[in-house]
């Protein structure tokens, strides 16, 4: 009996969830399309996955940034950046080790417990907005490749307020939206907003962008800009209960003499002394650094200005806040499956 007549046999027996292949007495389930889905133009998903034909699309990103825990972290992907970024790691690290080894123990010993514990809080909240900072999408709006592949541009019309593949999908952009400050970016070939602009270590575009930081070795954009200025004030605060309280303690008179004295034992601890002091005068200055960087964020934050609006003389146009602003939705889904056939085809058509 012939396939057809049969697959007709069980549609008509109003079976929708599962058909039986009386061929191969193989079970096939007819799914409806979901949006994990998205770029699969045909044939069932389990099989295109099987086959190879599926993948993530944090697996084969076109651009520079790295994805890390299956897709769910994602950073820079500047080689140039990771050096700064682990030196950031080793000024808040290094420090609050020693505070939390030699200071802490001795003011709990005496009965003082709020600022070890103060200090102990703001630690944990500045490690974890730099991680936040590092770690997060800072708003990229997608390729025109990975728009096509996803089949996300309705979705990103509603969510943006326009099209960002131009008009009719062409990438071309109408002269209302370029008097608006519309752009057409040649490298993504979208058309990306005011305020947003392309970075060339990440090679994205990316709404609302301020600068590539390569201490934190992502972008600072739309959606991390908070995590970004909340980190640099709680560094602030965190050299400010840190340092003085290490000072004090390496350089109390009876810790001095106990050096001196170790030091006439073994030579070497004054080699660790002197070490630590200059340890402390890099610290120092860092945190200096991020006093005048946390001004200058305050003052672009007043002045409603983004650091390339402030270096370049380029107007705010939508007069929109910098960091009060909405962070707005992540404009990607990394998780979503894609055809490599369509990624490479959307590729050779640009």
């Amino acid at each position: 009996m012939p396939a057809v007549e049969l697959t007709a046999r069980a549609a008509a027996a109003g079976n929708e969830e599962e058909t039986q292949n009386l061929i191969t007495g193989r079970v096939r389930k007819l799914e409806a399309p979901t949006p994990e889905c998205i770029g699969s133009k045909s044939g069932d998903l389990e099989e295109q996955i099987d086959r190879g034909k599926l993948v993530r699309l944090y697996e084969q990103w076109p651009s520079k940034n790295i994805f890390c825990c299956w897709g769910l972290l994602m950073t820079g992907g500047s080689d140039d950046c990771f050096c700064p970024n682990i030196c950031v790691w080793c000024f808040i690290l290094v420090p609050c080790a020693l505070y939390f080894g030699l200071v802490a123990p001795s003011l709990v010993a005496h009965g003082i417990f709020l600022l070890p514990g103060a200090t102990l809080a703001v630690f944990c909240t500045t490690t974890g907005l730099l991680l936040c900072t590092c770690c997060t999408d800072p708003g990229i709006i997608p390729r025109r490749e990975v728009v096509l592949a996803t089949g996300s541009a309705e979705q990103l019309r509603v969510a943006l307020g326009y099209d960002v593949l131009g008009e009719e999908g062409e990438g071309t952009i109408s002269q209302k939206l370029r008097k608006e400050g519309f752009r057409l970016c040649n490298t993504c070939s979208i058309i990306r907003p005011p305020r947003a602009s392309h970075c060339s270590d990440c090679d994205n575009c990316v709404m609302r962008y301020d600068h590539h930081c390569p201490f934190v070795n992502n972008c600072v954009g739309q959606r991390n800009y908070h995590y970004f200025f909340g980190f640099i004030s709680c560094a602030l605060v965190l050299a400010l209960m840190v340092l003085p309280a290490l000072a004090l303690h390496l350089l109390n008179p009876r810790q001095e003499r106990a050096i001196r004295n170790a030091a006439k034992i073994d030579q070497r601890m004054s080699f660790f002394f002197y070490f630590l002091i200059g340890v402390g005068v890099l610290v120092a200055f860092a945190a200096f650094l991020s006093l005048l960087l946390w001004a200058y964020h305050l003052f672009l934050i007043v002045t409603k200005q983004t650091t390339k609006e402030f270096r370049r003389g380029l107007a705010n146009i939508d007069e929109e806040p910098t960091l009060c602003a909405a962070r707005g939705p992540q404009l990607f889904d990394p998780w979503a499956w894609i055809d490599l056939k369509d990624m490479s085809s959307a590729r050779r058509r640009l």
